[in-house]
């Protein structure tokens, strides 16, 4: 279960407590044993230390890539075009 800080509102004692998460029960004071807390708001406790916790930290220089071969392949041979037959123009004659 996460831990959570707690304040007494009656004696201000802060105090650390576990407690599931979603839960509306608030605990009890250790020092009074008053019913009147309050949770406060606190950093998360995860503390990053070292280096790699940035993009430019975290990865070595990449080395130079090779460029792909690209393989040819020969051309298929050309069809040969079909011809169309000519268009037939038919002259009428005029008498």
């Amino acid at each position: 279960m996460p831990r959570f800080d707690f304040r007494c509102k009656k004696c201000q004692t802060t105090f650390e407590e576990s407690l599931a998460f979603g839960s509306q029960k608030l605990p009890k004071c250790p020092a009074c044993g008053s019913g009147m807390t309050e949770k406060l708001i606190s950093p998360p406790a995860v503390h990053f230390k070292g280096s790699g916790w940035y993009k430019t930290d975290s990865k070595a220089a990449a080395p130079a890539r090779k460029k792909k071969e690209v393989k040819t392949e020969a051309p298929a041979p050309e069809k040969p075009a079909v011809e169309k037959p000519a268009e037939k123009i038919e002259k009428k004659e005029s008498n």
